[in-house]
């Protein structure tokens, strides 16, 4: 087999991350796409106290760090979606609805977890996607 591709990134669009990692490992053609919190391109919390906003965001840094490549939404394959308390579940669903409202639906993990990065994220959703 021929050598694959790798690549490290933070594309434009999104806020670069705080800590040391990079929104995206890149293996061939397929995309790793660390998750992504409620923050705009200038790092400023987006929908406080709302969880769907906060996913709408979410959905807006996967799309941008998917437009980077040349990808969109239907190329994600998998997401992770975390969520902070169980209420939170139709919310999100109906950001997600906004973005994929007929199938093919990518495959999604919901997982309720007990915090996230900073107390004021609600949401966050991870991706990983196949370009053409």
């Amino acid at each position: 087999m021929g050598d694959v591709r790798r690549e490290l990134s933070n594309p434009p669009g999104v806020h670069p991350p705080q800590a040391h990692y990079s929104h995206v490992a890149r293996a061939g053609q397929t995309l790793y796409i660390s998750g992504q919190l409620a923050m705009d391109a200038s790092g400023a919390v987006v929908g406080v106290g709302d969880a769907r906003a906060q996913a709408r965001q979410c959905y807006a840094n996967l799309t941008a760090i998917l437009a980077h490549y040349g990808g969109k939404v239907g190329h994600l394959v998998k997401t992770t979606t975390y969520i902070t308390h169980w209420a939170y579940r139709p919310l999100v669903a109906a950001a997600r609805d906004e973005l994929f409202p007929a199938p093919p639906y990518p495959a999604n993990t919901l997982v309720v977890v007990q915090g996230l990065a900073e107390p004021q994220f609600l949401v966050e959703i991870e991706g990983i996607a196949v370009l053409d």
